[in-house]
């Protein structure tokens, strides 16, 4: 058991936490968050517990840790009950929808958006946390296959956007109205929202957001055939900022599916094809991870009249899906 913290070191561990959130180093916000709430006295105050649990709860959606973040969100509905603040009980909703959301159990993740919408509806319609929930509850629904659903949502939202003062967050709301756009088939206004989100989104703030805002926008401006000087442009920008940060697997992954689509849908589905095998060839994370690209590279197979490859290529896929399929069922019953 590790020991309680004297009052006057643990709020030094909470300046020096508070100092890692304002660097973005996740990782050891999030090493040194659980240290804290393992060492925390019974009478810490539940204010102090909830700054600790959501800087871990940010910072683990920020590093795909989408099982820790799961978790912590499911402590921080409990500290917001302790609190009897009912608008962080909202935002605890709101991530642990999220949580679910990524972490592929959407029905559980539209339930949860669908309850924090009921109870931001006791606040008044200027409550900026109705913007927020509007977010994650079109994400869930999306998630879901209910498209058409989400896209009932998009005017509303549009029209709450004013209630958001930071206008990076009001650019991450538009680059959700502009990927909702997208895949209701509605390209001009999915690029008209982009194009709004590039404008007020900050780099300076967060240069891998805006790296991953840039490379999705890419992606989905390819999948609707407007491969064109705006599209180039975006991936340029989605290049540059991952080259100033440190991208992870699964952004890594998109980036190359990325260039490899545009390169390929440029007139060059050869060099495409290279540049995903040689991608994987080299990559040393999860295998479900290049799921898209063995998709992609399979798609492109098939363009370039490789149709027995191809074929290959989807039984590979299926062999690893069903592979991760048997490690959970293991994970759960213990080899039993």
């Amino acid at each position: 058991m590790n020991p309680i913290l004297p009052a006057a070191s643990f709020q030094l561990m909470v300046s020096k936490l508070l100092s890692n959130v304002r660097l973005k180093d996740h990782d050891a916000v999030i090493t040194l968050g659980r240290t804290m709430l393992s060492q925390m006295s019974p009478n810490t105050d539940p204010s102090t517990i909830w700054l600790v649990q959501e800087a871990i709860c940010s910072a683990a959606h920020e590093t795909d840790n989408y099982e820790l973040m799961n978790t912590i969100a499911e402590e921080l509905l409990h500290t917001a009950n302790l609190m009897d603040r009912p608008d962080l009980h909202i935002m605890a909703l709101c991530k642990s929808s999220t949580a679910k959301r990524c972490l592929g159990d959407g029905d559980a993740a539209l339930d949860i958006a669908e309850a924090a919408r009921a109870q931001a509806a006791n606040f008044p319609d200027s409550f900026p946390l109705r913007v927020q929930v509007l977010q994650v509850l079109l994400a869930a629904l999306v998630e879901t296959g209910q498209l058409h659903e989400a896209w009932k949502l998009h005017n509303l939202l549009d029209s709450s956007l004013h209630l958001i003062a930071d206008l990076h967050e009001q650019g991450k709301a538009y680059w959700t109205l502009g990927n909702l756009a997208f895949l209701v088939s509605e390209p001009i206004l999915g690029m008209r929202y982009h194009d709004r989100a590039a404008t007020l989104l900050s780099p300076t703030k967060d240069m891998l957001l805006w790296a991953r805002f840039n490379r999705a926008s890419t992606e989905l401006r390819l999948q609707a055939g407007l491969f064109e000087p705006s599209t180039s442009d975006c991936l340029s920008r989605a290049e540059i900022a991952f080259g100033l940060v440190q991208p992870g697997d699964l952004d890594q992954v998109g980036l190359c599916m990325t260039k490899s689509r545009f390169i390929a849908l440029g007139g060059d589905p050869i060099r495409g094809l290279k540049m995903l095998e040689e991608f994987c060839a080299d990559y040393s994370g999860a295998p479900e991870h290049l799921i898209p690209l063995y998709q992609w590279s399979s798609e492109l197979l098939a363009l370039t009249d490789q149709s027995e490859l191809a074929d290959e290529k989807q039984k590979f896929i299926e062999k690893i899906v069903q592979e991760k399929n048997d490690e959970s069922r293991e994970n759960v019953t213990g080899g039993f």
